[in-house]
């Protein structure tokens, strides 16, 4: 189920893995076990985004650093440090949206 679909929609997504990561994911009764929100799951979908990014807009600055950012913050949410993790989304969602 893909929830970036549009640069609109990465926006709102970025918002709702800074509010929910690591796991506090809200748990869909329609959707089976292996399809519920997880922060792997969660940071594909924002992987998929940032490719939409680099397509749609390839003169952003920073675009090259957007991955790095991202694995950053991946890499302090699986560390524990889920504020570190939560500022470091907020980056990335400057660099692409207040760039």
């Amino acid at each position: 189920m893909a929830h970036v679909k549009d640069i609109e929609s990465l926006y709102n997504f970025i918002g709702y893995v800074v509010l929910t990561a690591p796991d506090r994911f809200p748990r869909r009764d329609y959707l089976r076990e292996d399809e519920q929100m997880t922060l792997e799951k969660a940071f594909a979908e924002l992987r998929r985004g940032i490719d939409l990014v680099k397509a749609q807009s390839p003169d952003l600055p920073n675009a090259d650093k957007l991955t790095g950012v991202l694995e950053d913050a991946l890499a302090l949410y699986r560390a524990g440090e889920e504020t570190r993790g939560a500022h470091r989304l907020n980056d990335l969602e400057a660099m692409i949206f207040k760039g």
